[in-house]
């Protein structure tokens, strides 16, 4: 009879190793701090440091889905995002990949399905949509083409490509 409650003990004990954890733990490389965290204690957005000139300042930002996942990511400047951002679905594929000058969306913007098919590709001029955009169907098929003449003023008569 002990061998069979031991036994069971055992199994359990197992069982419940081999389930979730709960959160995924975040590694901080160094220079990072965390600057907000979730109610679970998993951090929410985690900030890279550097010194200039005697004061800390903050150089990149990854925000974190609740589960410890990366959301997004990417540098900044004057605390505001400048450069290459990425922002990422939970299975850690990228969802938008664009450009910002201090915070504001400018050249150009892609977007993708959970499974990285391209979704559409567009550019912005001081956060304005300008341009041709393009937009893809999940199978990766040209579905729509909008053209903006001026930042934002899309051209009258959206072209809507027939699907084959």
């Amino acid at each position: 009879m002990m061998k069979k409650a031991i036994l069971l003990l055992m199994i359990v004990g197992l069982m419940a190793s081999c389930g979730n954890d709960g959160p995924k733990k975040v590694n901080l490389d160094a220079g990072e701090k965390v600057t907000t965290s979730y109610a679970n204690g998993t951090p929410q957005v985690v900030r890279t440091f550097e010194d200039e000139d005697g004061k800390l300042v903050a150089v990149y930002e990854k925000e974190y889905y609740e589960d410890g996942n990366l959301l997004k990511e990417g540098p900044l400047s004057e605390s505001n995002r400048h450069g290459q951002w990425k922002t990422y679905y939970r299975n850690g594929n990228v969802k938008i990949d664009g450009s910002y000058i201090y915070g504001v969306s400018n050249d150009s913007i892609r977007g993708y399905y959970p499974d990285e098919t391209l979704k559409f590709i567009g550019v912005f001029e001081n956060g304005q949509k300008t341009a041709t955009w393009l937009y893809y169907d999940e199978k990766g098929n040209l579905v729509e083409n909008k053209v903006f003449m001026q930042p934002g003023e899309q051209r009258e008569g959206t072209i809507v490509l027939p699907k084959d």
